[in-house]
């Protein structure tokens, strides 16, 4: 019989029940009060820089060169064509297919490959969060390496790739200002830099901070796990909630914390390499922590999509907690004992996998934004080349 877990209030000390379930396993479960310690509900608002408030005009205008493929060297790529709305603002590749590429999705083909698994746009604005609902978004590591500080600051990234944006006819060192010079030959974007920023001109500085305003409103606040941590205890099942003790005792939260499901920090797991030659990210294998919320509409996961689903990142991480050096799934370029310490403590098991999973999936919001503009201002085709 399922049992859901309960607690006691003796002599001023929390106790809990475990909680028994179909699972065969028993996990204990902690207070409210524990648990929002570690892990809890976004924000209902998000904050924007001093140097880059809000505006609708700028909003409207990030929007315009978010999918606009004019910022691109070969007018064929935009911001949207590898964080698009219906793949969960990400591309549903192992890797993204930039300049020269057709299709969105599965269905893309052709085009320069990059090296990265593309990371939703999703909730970046709150990018840098504490448990306590503090960041800075000026100080908000962007990228697997975070080698971007801001929205802003990543905004401007891909531009300037060959890869993702640029192509080789054009030089990075050029690039900017020939966007810009395409920029200003179009009346509706001028009357649009008017409007946001109350004169006509084009700059770097503010493209970009129009397309990080734009990106600052694609959130997704209102998951059933935020619904549980804001007081509807009917938002998640016992099975959930046994997932969700279990991710926190297992050691998941150790860097997946707080309530953008992230540390922030660099970390060598041992993801195995499936690029030549190897992407050492920030170095000695560094890479960000990602979010997990939204995962079911993101995948494939980890830096270079080598997990197809979460299935697979559950075996991966038993792999790493049991210190089995000689398993393909981890990193042959690394020893065990070069991983960080929080991975090398995992206690996860396989029979954890199921509860884990469907307390994720609790994680998961629909209610972004996913309105399509009909045209763009430059008259090309809405998003790049991806019909």
């Amino acid at each position: 019989m399922k049992q859901k877990g309960k607690l006691l209030l003796v002599g001023g000390l929390i106790i809990s029940y475990f909680v028994s379930c179909e699972d065969n396993f028993d996990i204990p479960i902690l207070s409210d009060s524990e648990i929002k310690q570690i892990i809890t509900a976004l924000p209902k608002n998000v904050v924007y820089p001093t140097n880059n408030l809000y505006s609708n005009e700028k909003d409207e205008l990030g929007k315009m060169l978010y999918w606009d493929p004019i910022l691109s060297g070969n007018k064929d790529v935009a911001c949207v064509t590898c964080h698009h709305p219906q793949l969960g603002y990400a591309d549903g590749l192992k890797f993204s297919q930039g300049v020269g590429g057709v299709g969105m999705g599965e269905a893309r083909s052709g085009g320069s490959l990059t090296r990265r698994n593309a990371p939703t746009i999703i909730n970046t604005a709150f990018t840098g969060i504490d448990i306590s609902g503090n960041y800075n978004p000026l100080d908000a590591p962007m990228f697997w390496d975070s080698r971007a500080s801001s929205l802003e600051d990543q905004a401007g990234g891909p531009p300037l790739s060959m890869e993702e944006m640029r192509g080789d006819a054009i030089s990075e060192e050029h690039i900017i200002d020939i966007i810009i010079q395409r920029l200003e030959l179009i009346p509706e974007y001028k009357t649009m830099f008017l409007q946001a920023y109350g004169d006509e001109e084009i700059s770097e500085e503010r493209i970009f901070k129009a397309i990080a305003t734009y990106e600052r409103g694609i959130i997704a606040n209102n998951s059933r796990f935020d619904q549980y941590m804001n007081g509807d205890l009917t938002a998640m099942t016992d099975h959930e909630v046994q997932g969700m003790n279990a991710f926190i005792q297992v050691g998941c939260a150790d860097c997946h914390s707080g309530p953008m499901f992230s540390d922030y920090k660099l970390h060598s797991i041992g993801v195995p390499d499936n690029v030549y030659p190897p992407d050492e990210g920030a170095g000695s294998y560094d890479f960000r922590t990602p979010t997990l919320r939204n995962l079911s509409i993101t995948g494939p996961y980890m830096h270079n999509g080598i997990h197809a689903t979460l299935e697979e990142v559950m075996q991966f991480y038993e792999d790493v907690g049991e210190n089995d050096e000689g398993n393909d799934n981890i990193n042959s370029n690394l020893n065990y004992s070069q991983l960080d310490p929080e991975i090398r403590d995992l206690q996860l098991d396989d029979e954890h996998f199921d509860a884990i999973i469907a307390f994720l999936k609790t994680l998961d919001d629909y209610s972004f934004d996913k309105t399509i503009p009909q045209k763009v201002p430059s008259g090309l085709p809405v998003g790049g080349n991806i019909k």
